[in-house]
């Protein structure tokens, strides 16, 4: 084929034909490299040792059936570019299935399933396509990979690796440390070495040495055909590649991407220590007074009623609630500084499954039982003489369809309706599709009508009490109960829902350290806020924990035994308390 430039380029194409095996491709090129060799699309399940002995720019073998690799695979071939996109079935790679290609600078691993990368053959490797690769766990150290400079990868995480050696590979980046040392004697103060990468064949070179270019690859090889990228063994050397000048080290830094934020961070997941103290003190709230209101509805003996069969749901879904964050705070601890070592494991295994089944089954959970805790609030004192209506067999009853929705929204991420190892904290927030878009709308919008029904509800209980009795002593503590009810729900729901709408309409009005803040802090704030606001602060309460305090631990006064106690006796006048104090 000749180009407008009158240059002949030489194509070798074997595309979309039943081709199951890549052998026989011997000293192709041996006169002149080839421009490209394409078998894409074709069904070759296998590269076996040996395979080629090719040279030429590009070798493409997109979407075949490519399960393995064995080693030695290309052996002597002289290959600029090679990519194995779209072979989904490929898992098994060989640590020698580079070795022995010669000239590789570009490779493109992506929309594979393979779980590591084998760096050996891949010293001189500059640019690394790694995207949709979800699988791969291992990521060479960049003191393998000593000349790559641009990197496309799946995971944030993996970019942390290039970006700290120190902590990725610390026993690697001491022997770089101790023979940067060894080589910068007084006798080679003058002497520019690069150090980085292999630790054998280190070269000395001059500054008029380094400035040969070399041509990047483009990802469609269309616009790479007249690069001339083959055989240009000398890179430009550039500014911030590390190299030890003696006496001044310079930080070597490769292009990455997607690069780390708050909820995909390289070092600590709470990210600042601010918030990494106050996790815990909601993790303390929301277990002690969850676990204390449990206690006290399990063993009181007074009769069972609607909303103390509510209460022991609304405390069960926020000590879950708990138990979540309990397991971020102990994950943050054990990763400390390091948790892009960790995330793999992490976002990828059981524990974050857990942990954002948890938190969707609490929230979820929680909103629904206070709105049903709301409705029979509504009742008791709207409607009185209905209130039997809403008894303990059809609130079972209801309460068990929460349940089921509850579970029911948890389970969606685990079985691909979005995801929740996407982020650090393991919450559903993959919205790259249609459904899982739905999904995520569909939980903002509940959480929202059950605060619109919350508002109403309570607008109206105080809006039904009398003219005396709204403008008695107890007025104030009334309306200061009905506004932290109403307050804290609308401080946890509302900036969520408004934010996550902003973002799902692709204008966010928040930066993502701001997000990871609402969603860590604020987020969960009302597993440590509703047992004391529904339960902890009643009056009721508290008598119920008094007679189980009398009933296992005081006893009454004798006249022989002046350590003892005798059982609390209450002063109250019955009828003193409105009905609405009461209930709220």
């Amino acid at each position: 084929m000749k180009t407008n430039h009158g240059l002949y380029l030489i194509f070798r194409r074997i595309t979309h034909t039943s081709l199951v095996e890549f052998s026989g491709f011997v000293k192709l090129g041996a006169k002149g490299p080839m421009d490209i060799m394409d078998l894409e699309s074709n069904k070759i399940e296998r590269i076996r040792t040996n395979s080629a002995n090719v040279r030429t720019e590009q070798l493409f073998l997109d979407y075949n059936k490519i399960r393995c690799i064995d080693g030695w695979a290309f052996n002597g071939s002289e290959i600029a570019r090679l990519s194995l996109r779209g072979n989904i079935e490929l898992s098994e790679l060989s640590v020698d299935a580079f070795n022995g290609i010669h000239s590789l600078r570009d490779l493109d691993l992506s929309d594979t399933s393979i779980t590591f990368l084998p760096p050996i053959g891949l010293e001189k490797l500059e640019i690394l396509r790694l995207t949709n690769t979800f699988t791969l766990k291992v990521i060479p150290s960049i003191y393998d990979l000593s000349t790559l400079q641009k990197a496309w990868l799946t995971y944030s995480f993996h970019c942390c690796a290039f970006h700290n050696p120190e902590k990725h590979n610390p026993q690697r980046h001491q022997k770089y440390l101790q023979l940067k040392k060894e080589l910068c004697t007084p006798e080679t103060k003058r002497s520019k070495r690069n150090i980085y990468g292999g630790f054998g064949a280190i070269m000395d070179t001059t500054s008029q040495d380094s400035k040969n270019q070399y041509s990047d690859f483009s990802p469609n090889y269309n616009e790479t055909i007249l690069d001339e990228t083959f055989h240009q063994m000398h890179t430009d050397i550039p500014r911030d590649k590390i190299e030890a000048l003696c006496g001044n080290l310079i930080g070597r830094y490769v292009s990455c991407s997607p690069k780390p934020d708050a909820l995909n961070p390289c070092e600590d997941m709470m990210s600042w220590l601010w918030l990494r103290v106050s996790i815990w003190f909601v993790i303390s709230a929301g277990i002690v007074g969850n676990v204390a209101v449990l206690l006290v509805l399990c063993l009181s003996k007074t009769e069972k009623s609607v909303p103390r069969f509510l209460m022991c749901n609304l405390a069960s879904a926020d000590l879950i609630m708990a138990t979540y964050l309990l397991m971020l705070a102990i994950m943050d601890i054990i990763s400390s500084e390091t948790y892009f070592n960790y995330a793999y494991d992490w976002q990828r295994g059981y524990g974050c499954r857990m942990a954002g089944f948890l938190t969707v089954f609490a929230s979820q959970l929680s909103i629904f039982t206070l709105s049903l805790l709301t409705i029979e609030r509504w009742f008791a004192i709207r409607h009185a003489l209905y209130l039997n209506m809403l008894d303990i067999q059809i609130t079972s009853h209801i309460m068990i369809g929460g349940w089921v929705y509850s579970i029911i929204m948890a389970l969606l991420p685990l079985i691909g309706v979005s995801s929740y190892s996407t982020t650090s904290l393991c919450l559903p927030m993959d919205s790259n599709d249609y459904i899982s878009q739905v999904y995520i709308i569909t939980m903002i919008v509940v959480a929202g009508c059950a605060f619109l029904l919350m508002c109403i509800c309570y607008t109206q209980i105080y809006l039904s009490l009398s003219y005396e009795t709204r403008h008695s002593i107890s007025e104030g503590a009334i309306v200061r109960k009905m506004t932290i009810l109403v307050g804290t729900n609308f401080l946890c729901w509302a900036p969520v829902a408004f934010f996550s709408f902003t973002a799902l309409a692709g204008y966010p009005l928040i930066t993502i350290s701001q997000s990871k803040i609402l969603l860590v802090f604020i987020y969960p704030i009302n597993s440590c806020a509703n047992p004391y606001l529904y339960a902890i602060l009643t009056k009721q309460y508290r008598k119920d924990c008094l007679s189980i305090l009398s009933r296992y631990f005081f006893y009454k006064r004798s006249p022989n035994n002046n350590m003892g106690y005798s059982r609390p006796v209450s002063n109250e006048v019955p009828g003193q308390q409105t009905t609405a104090e009461t209930l709220l």
